[in-house]
């Protein structure tokens, strides 16, 4: 009988080379797909109209409306969520003065959110328009034809933004019995920070240094029947009938 081996070894041999071909072949067929659903994913995502903005939702608003916000921000409908500048949208909202603070974010597949934090008055001070309402930082935000309730005056010199800034200090640090005697905040210089009390009285502040201890003060110097209570000075004040 003749030899058969070297036969069955050529056909083994040759039967490697077509798997080794096949898996080959497989690879680049697999890669070529992979390659593709990513082109088709990084399509969908940054250039088709799939995931683009369509919808701008705005939250946390009272002073302004939505549409103020929204024509602020300008935020490019039809874009590729992912190709959004949030950063850029914001800073057109921030440009707004009642808006101390604002997030854009973007939710799939069309929304866009900008949540707004508004500044919160601390004071109202007398203008051409009737009343600007003040935040915590000396900004005049709004105007207001009336005083909102349980918020205080003030008569302020000149348009400094570093005495509104003191009066602000002031007024958040004045003590409940203070705040419930005092109806007007005058001031004018920053050393001269002076409230006037109902029935006449009134309490000469100075600067704004130091004001929570001059609170501490002035809550106990109240107990005192007088015409003047000066805690400008805090470790010594005084009361003047």
């Amino acid at each position: 009988m003749a030899d058969r081996r070297p036969a069955d070894a050529s056909v083994r041999l040759a039967q490697k080379r077509r798997q080794r071909l096949r898996r080959r072949v497989l690879r680049a067929v697999v890669a070529f797909a992979v390659v593709g659903v990513v082109a088709a994913a990084v399509w969908v995502v940054g250039f088709s109209q799939a995931l683009a903005a369509t919808t701008v939702t705005v939250t946390g608003t009272s002073v302004l409306t939505a549409a103020d916000v929204t024509a602020a921000a300008q935020v490019p409908l039809g874009t590729p969520l992912i190709r959004l500048d949030t950063d850029a949208i914001a800073k057109r909202v921030r440009s707004l003065k009642p808006v101390a603070a604002v997030s854009v974010t973007r939710s799939l597949p069309n929304r866009v959110t900008i949540a707004v934090t508004e500044r919160k008055a601390v004071y109202a001070v007398s203008s051409s328009a009737g009343f600007d309402l003040v935040d915590a930082s000396g900004v005049p935000y709004t105007s207001v034809g009336d005083v909102p309730q349980g918020l205080m005056v003030a008569n302020i010199t000149g348009d400094s933004d570093r005495l509104r800034r003191d009066v602000a200090t002031v007024v958040a640090a004045l003590p409940t019995v203070l705040r419930d005697r005092a109806v007007l905040v005058t001031a004018t210089s920053p050393d001269s920070i002076v409230l006037e009390l109902r029935g006449g009285a009134e309490v000469v502040w100075g600067s704004a240094e130091n004001s929570d201890e001059k609170a501490t003060v002035i809550a106990a110097l109240l107990t005192v029947s007088a015409r003047v209570y000066d805690v400008s000075s805090p470790s010594h004040p005084t009361t003047r009938s």
